[in-house]
C-alpha cells in the first residue's frame, strides 16, 4: 500500500493543480466574454486575450472552451478518487479502473465539442473587425481541444494510465472478474502478459548481469594466473640463468687452471729437451775433439 499511498499524494497535487488551471481557464472565458459582448464582437473594442484571477497560469488558457484544462482536471479527479477507494480496500472492475465506463468516448467528445465551438464563436466576429489575431485565438479554441482530447485518451490513458492501474489493482487483489465482459478479460490478460514480461525481462536482466560477473570473474583469474605463470617463468628462467652463469664460470676457471698447468707442462718439457738437446751438442763437440786429436796422433 505504500506504493498506493505515494501514487496518492502525487494525484492529489495533481488534481489541484488543474483544478485552479481550470478555474483561472473559466475565469479567463468569462472575462473575455464580457468584454465580447460589451463591444459587440467589435474586436478593435476589445483585448484579443483575456487573463484569469491567477496571472502565472495564464499559459493554460489556450482555448476559450476550457476543454484543455477540463480533461487532465477529470483524469486526475478520477485517479485520485480511484485510489482512495483501493486505500478503502474497495473492489473496482479492472476494464473500467481507474476512470469510469465511457469516459474516453466523453473526452473524444468533449475534444470535438471545443472544435466546434472554436469555429463557431468566429461567426461573431464583426466582419469589418475580425484580425488574424482573433481567427488564430478560434482556431486555438478548435485545435488544442482536440489536441488534449486526443493526447489524454490515445497517449495517456489508454496505452499507460489503464495498464498500470489495472496492474496495482491485481497486486492489490481488488479486482473484480466478469466473465461475462470480454474487454475486462482483455485486460486483464494484457497486465498479466506485462507482468510475466516485466517478470522475464527482470530474470533476463539478472541473468545477464550474472554472466557478465561470472565472465569477469574469469578474466579476472585468468589474468591472475597467467600473472603468475609468467612471474614463476622469470624466476625460474633467471634461477637456470644464473646456474648456467655459476657452471660457466666454474668451467672458465677450470679451463685456465687446466690451461696453465699444460702450460707449465710443455715449458717444462720443452726445456728438458733443450738442456738434452745442449748436452748431445756438447758431447757431440767432445767427441769430435777427441777424434781430432786422435787422427793427430796417429798422423804424427
Amino acid at each position: 500500500m505504500k506504493k498506493v499511498i505515494v501514487l496518492l499524494s502525487a494525484c492529489v497535487c495533481a488534481t489541484v493543480f488543474c483544478v485552479l488551471a481550470f478555474a483561472n481557464n473559466v475565469v479567463a472565458i468569462f472575462n473575455w466574454w464580457s468584454s465580447f459582448i460589451a463591444a459587440g464582437g467589435d474586436s478593435s473594442a476589445f483585448a484579443a486575450k483575456a487573463s484569469g484571477f491567477i496571472p502565472w497560469l495564464d499559459w493554460a488558457v489556450v482555448d476559450y472552451s476550457a476543454v484543455t484544462t477540463f480533461i487532465p482536471m477529470l483524469g486526475f479527479l478520477c485517479m485520485t478518487l480511484s485510489l482512495s477507494r483501493m486505500l478503502a480496500c474497495r473492489r473496482a472492475r479492472a476494464g473500467d479502473f481507474p476512470f469510469f465506463r465511457g469516459s474516453d468516448q466523453l473526452n473524444v467528445a468533449l475534444g470535438l465539442l471545443g472544435t466546434l465551438w472554436g469555429i463557431i464563436v468566429i461567426g461573431y466576429f464583426k466582419l469589418d473587425t475580425v484580425t488574424m489575431a482573433d481567427l488564430m485565438q478560434c482556431l486555438h479554441t478548435a485545435l488544442f481541444s482536440t489536441l488534449a482530447a486526443v493526447v489524454w485518451v490515445f497517449l495517456v490513458d489508454r496505452p499507460l494510465v489503464r495498464p498500470y492501474f489495472t496492474r496495482l489493482l491485481e497486486e492489490t487483489g481488488l479486482a473484480e472478474t466478469d466473465d461475462g465482459d470480454l474487454a475486462a478479460a482483455v485486460d486483464r490478460l494484457v497486465v498479466r502478459l506485462g507482468a510475466a514480461s516485466d517478470a522475464f525481462e527482470k530474470r533476463q536482466q539478472e541473468f545477464e548481469a550474472e554472466f557478465r560477473k561470472r565472465l569477469d570473474d574469469y578474466a579476472a583469474e585468468a589474468s591472475r594466473r597467467a600473472a603468475a605463470d609468467a612471474a614463476e617463468f622469470e624466476k625460474r628462467r633467471g634461477e637456470y640463468a644464473a646456474h648456467f652463469e655459476k657452471r660457466l664460470s666454474d668451467y672458465e676457471q677450470s679451463f685456465e687452471t687446466r690451461q696453465k698447468e699444460y702450460v707449465e707442462f710443455f715449458k717444462r718439457e720443452i726445456e728438458a729437451l733443450e738442456r738434452r738437446a745442449k748436452a748431445a751438442d756438447e758431447a757431440r763437440v767432445e767427441t769430435e775433439a777427441r777424434l781430432a786429436k786422435i787422427a793427430a796422433a796417429l798422423r804424427g
